[in-house]
């Protein structure tokens, strides 16, 4: 192989490799948002508990008959 031959895959290696990085990154990232959503997750579990409960409060105060006044 000569120089020339090898500096072009030198540099298409570079580019393979940036590329694979940024993947890479995205898929932790993916990973993280996946971590947070989950309503098992203990760390979120409460606010999801106390979201509910305010839900189910009004809810319950909705009056769901329709009736004459």
């Amino acid at each position: 192989m000569s120089i020339k031959e090898l500096k072009k895959e030198i540099g298409e290696l570079k580019r393979e490799i940036g590329r694979l990085q940024d993947e890479n990154n995205s898929l932790w990232f993916m990973l993280d948002e996946f971590d947070k959503s989950n309503i098992q997750n203990p760390e979120y579990k409460d606010l999801f508990e106390e979201a509910f409960k305010k839900l189910h409060g009004q809810r319950r105060m909705t009056h769901s008959k329709v009736e004459e006044a």
